[in-house]
């Protein structure tokens, strides 16, 4: 089994990173809320990769089609006066590719390469994800799975915290 660990910091927050191992066949859906889950956060914000590390770039961007939620369910009943649904699936399959369906396989990724992760549209929380290693013979086991964690984890509402 092929796996990929991934190398994910957040610039600006000292010597903070940790490191992920994930299957092939594995989602970029499902490293977001592995990067979440090690920094402790709540996966409750929309958030995009970007495979040229630029954000809003919209030529590299994977996220969730419009009309999904940040846990990526897709959002049954429209709010009084919104698109309906049909709509909202139509307009996404024209836009940017889909987090949900994209492995980690299939990205084309080789060691060293970085992209972006950006988490939280409002506050903007920009990670820098770098391809540490590929294991072509992967042993199995449960993935994804926590390899490396060093330093603490900035609060993720720290005016919040704060107070």
């Amino acid at each position: 089994m092929k796996t990929y660990t991934f190398h994910v910091s957040l610039p600006g927050h000292g010597r903070v990173w940790r490191k992920i191992e994930m299957r092939a066949d594995q989602t970029l859906e499902d490293l977001h809320f592995a990067i979440q889950e090690v920094y402790g956060w709540d996966a409750d914000h929309l958030y995009s990769f970007f495979m040229s590390g630029r954000a809003w770039d919209g030529e590299s961007e994977y996220c969730l089609p419009e009309g999904s939620d940040p846990w990526g369910m897709p959002i049954e009943e429209p709010f009084e006066g919104e698109v309906p649904p049909e709509s909202l699936v139509e307009e996404a399959a024209s836009g940017h590719d889909d987090v949900r369906e994209t492995t980690v396989g299939e990205l084309g990724l080789e060691v060293g390469q970085e992209f972006m992760y950006l988490f939280d549209y409002g506050d903007e929380r920009r990670f820098k994800v770098r391809v540490h290693a590929i294991n072509p013979d992967a042993p199995e086991a449960e993935y994804p799975r926590i390899v490396e964690v060093v330093g603490e984890a900035p609060a993720q509402y720290s005016l919040w915290d704060d107070e």
